[in-house]
């Protein structure tokens, strides 16, 4: 035998270790029911079948159930529902304390039991309604079961007068309220599990609503039956409590070959999942929206969304090419810093568009052959949360189309980034022109108008030369003024050292009038002119970073570097401050970007979290405006 065959061998057995872990858990916990309820057995080998099928059924589910983190917690409940089930048979015993131990765990079976149904499918509670119904549940067959027991004789259950009873105060009436109280609490508690049961499944999407409504359907079924089934605690007659709960035993028996059923179902889905994505296609262009919607159906998730990753922009757009909108709250991206609004992708390193008061999002990234995600596709289908080989079957097929659909998105990002920020431009223009008629109407028009009413009083004082000399002087120093306020409205425009001495010398005039030291550092081959529009470009760029270190870095010297770079202009404005500079698309670094943009240049920001900040602007020169 080779060693390759020697180690397979041990593999195989991994592989069935847990299945048959179950086999044998469930058949010694069928056994423990057969042997403890023998006396009665003995007599109803249909209901004994039944019956131990139904413990050793719940005890192999849980173990099975027991290895998925999702529905661990219901994997306990199922598997000690299976071994209060088989407990329960102790009843069958005629003397000592075994009925009444019986009895107990029996009312124990159904408080497991109902926490393991509200836990179904996703192993989550979904709200008060919930909560209220399990805490009066675990009341009902815990403590009322209890006080029945503590305030009666074993006779009046049913059970033989040999059997040892935790009597401490026996009293016929009162135990015949608790009886009765008893039998009112099952039916409501049946009616309310089948509300509850009901909401969950209109609160189910695609797929998860075709494998997991008809568990829920018999589940509400079989509630409604163990109700009806139920035996009475007041009940002289002999036997009646066994006859009974095996009755609610065979309404048990159900649900696992239900489940079964189901979770076939779910395999079936899983492995054809590939081929309904290829047939969801069909065979034409394949757009964004057609690809999205063939995920949808191939899914079985109305909710399924594709978010496409922007790695140069570091952000996700979805199929419109906008920005992810999602939730203000930050998460950490490893090696691309802080991104508002996203949550951390499982095992991508990257961030998923994530909704506040959502139910909780399945996510997959989509990677392509080089190993870099490219998309992300999400969905609030449990079902899909719980099963990664689903999704990843039908996005494998698809992921050809995905990256067309990548190539194409990205297109419509950038238009929709250049319309976005072609209307900031007109937006800050409009304001502009609002400014300079505003300052050109209060301003300039009123002095014009006073003016010529001296122009006109002047006329008429013609006869008096002293009185027209002075008034003429009134002329010419209100002309004066008013060119002085021109400029003044001009010098907001250009900066009349820009137009007169240069980019450098006006760099040098910016730099100066901040209060903190600016070395400025002028490697230009050539000392201009660049062009009009590169000139005030690049000047407004340094102004707006250099603000920009005096509003929010909290440094102590800053740097501006003018250098030349293959027909382009260059500017650095770097700082010594706090770092973690964010671009708000209300901010002033917007409106940089903007502006640089506008004049076909680009800008390019670095600040990590403790310092330095450096903003680079990069413009074409030789631009006339």
């Amino acid at each position: 035998m080779t060693a390759r065959a020697m180690g397979a061998r041990p593999q195989a057995w991994a592989r069935f270790r847990l299945p048959a872990a179950a086999v044998a858990c469930g058949a010694l916990t069928a056994v423990l029911a057969l042997a403890a309820g023998w006396p009665f057995w003995r007599g109803e080998p249909a209901l004994a079948a039944v019956n131990a099928f139904v413990a050793g059924a719940f005890v192999s589910s849980g173990v099975l159930l027991v290895d998925i983190p999702l529905l661990r917690r219901t994997g306990v409940l199922v598997l000690a529902s299976g071994v209060c089930w088989a407990l329960t048979w102790l009843l069958c015993r005629e003397s000592g304390p075994r009925p009444a131990l019986g009895l107990f765990t029996n009312a124990l079976f159904f408080v497991t039991f109902a926490w393991g149904v509200l836990l179904y499918p996703d192993g989550c509670l979904t709200g008060r309604a919930d909560r209220v119904v399990g805490t009066l549940t675990t009341i009902a067959y815990g403590p009322l079961v209890a006080l029945s027991m503590v305030v009666s004789e074993p006779e009046w259950n049913g059970f033989s007068a040999q059997a040892s009873w935790p009597t401490l105060w026996a009293g016929q009436a009162f135990f015949g309220f608790v009886s009765g109280l008893y039998v009112v609490i099952n039916v409501a508690l049946a009616m309310a599990f089948v509300v509850l049961l009901a909401r969950r499944w209109s609160r189910l999407y695609g797929l998860e609503r075709s494998v997991v409504a008809p568990a829920l359907g018999t589940l509400g079924v079989v509630a409604l039956c163990l109700a009806a089934l139920s035996p009475t605690l007041y009940n002289r007659e002999p036997g009646h409590v066994a006859e009974g709960v095996a009755w609610q035993g065979v309404a048990l028996a159900v649900l696992p070959l239900v489940l079964v059923s189901c979770e076939l179902w779910r395999a079936v889905a899983v492995a054809t999942a590939a081929d309904r994505m290829l047939r969801s296609s069909g065979g034409g262009a394949a757009t964004v929206t057609v690809v999205r919607d063939a995920l949808r159906r191939a899914l079985r998730d109305d909710t399924v969304e594709v978010y496409f990753w922007l790695a140069d922009e570091r952000r996700f757009v979805d199929i419109a090419g906008q920005p992810a909108s999602g939730a203000p709250e930050p998460g950490a991206v490893p090696g691309l810093g802080a991104v508002p609004g996203l949550g951390a992708v499982p095992g991508s390193g990257a961030p998923v568009p994530v909704r506040r008061g959502a139910p909780a999002l399945w996510s997959q990234p989509v990677i392509a052959p080089s190993g870099e995600l490219f998309a992300l596709v999400t969905g609030r289908s449990p079902v899909l949360r719980r099963h990664g080989a689903f999704t990843g079957a039908a996005l494998r097929t698809a992921r050809l189309s995905l990256q067309n659909a990548h190539l194409q998105v990205t297109i419509q990002a950038q238009l929709v980034e250049t319309r976005a920020a072609r209307r900031r431009v007109e937006e800050a223009e409009a304001a502009e022109r609002s400014r300079i008629a505003r300052d050109l109407h209060d301003g300039v028009q009123q002095r014009l108008l006073a003016l010529a009413m001296l122009v006109s009083v002047a006329e008429w004082s013609a006869d008096d030369p002293a009185a027209a000399a002075a008034m003429f002087g009134d002329i010419r120093a209100g002309l004066l003024a008013a060119n002085d306020e021109v400029r003044t409205i001009a010098r907001g425009l250009d900066p009349e050292t820009l137009r007169t001495a240069g980019l450098v010398a006006a760099v040098r005039q910016a730099a100066a009038r901040l209060a903190l030291p600016v070395e400025v550092d002028v490697a230009l081959g050539r000392g201009g002119p660049f062009g009009d529009v590169a000139e005030r470009t690049v000047y407004f760029a340094v102004s707006e970073a250099l603000a920009n270190v005096v509003k929010h870095a909290r440094a102590t010297t800053a740097r501006v570097r003018l250098t030349e770079r293959s027909g382009g202009l260059v500017a650095e404005v770097s700082d010594n401050g706090c770092g973690g500079a964010v671009e708000h698309p209300a901010g002033g670094l917007a409106g940089l970007r903007d502006r640089v943009a506008a004049a076909g240049g680009e800008v390019h920001l670095s600040s990590p979290a403790g310092g330095p900040t450096t903003v680079m602007v990069i413009v074409p020169t030789g631009v006339a405006s």
